[in-house]
């Protein structure tokens, strides 16, 4: 069985990067979604096994999937380059928080 807590504790790690960064004033190394441990558990564990959940799963597990490549577009953005660095950010929290929302009700599926 899938822990997506397991899920949800990488997601934060990496959220936790990007503020230690932003409030350092340094540039976070940012990962594509494939690359995050949170895109490697995923396409390791769970989009391979895909058709073994029911359908109401598959369907938020689609979702994840494009709020987790969401959010990793919108944290591309947080630069300190960046002028509309605010704008970036706030999209940022709102996927991450979206993904957090998902996780936590697939755990409880």
């Amino acid at each position: 069985m899938i822990s997506f807590s397991n899920y949800m504790v990488q997601h934060v790690l990496y959220i936790n990067g990007i503020q230690k960064c932003l409030k350092q004033h340094t540039e976070f190394n940012h990962k594509k979604p494939t690359e995050c441990a949170f895109g490697k558990m995923f396409y390791a564990d769970i989009k391979p096994k895909l058709d073994a959940f029911p359908k109401n799963k598959q369907d938020v597990i689609h979702e994840l999937e494009q709020t987790h490549t969401a959010f990793h577009n919108a944290a591309l953005r947080i630069s300190h380059d960046n002028p509309d660095i605010d704008a970036a950010k706030q999209d940022t929290w709102l996927y991450s928080s979206k993904l957090i929302n998902l996780l936590n009700g697939l755990e409880k599926m």
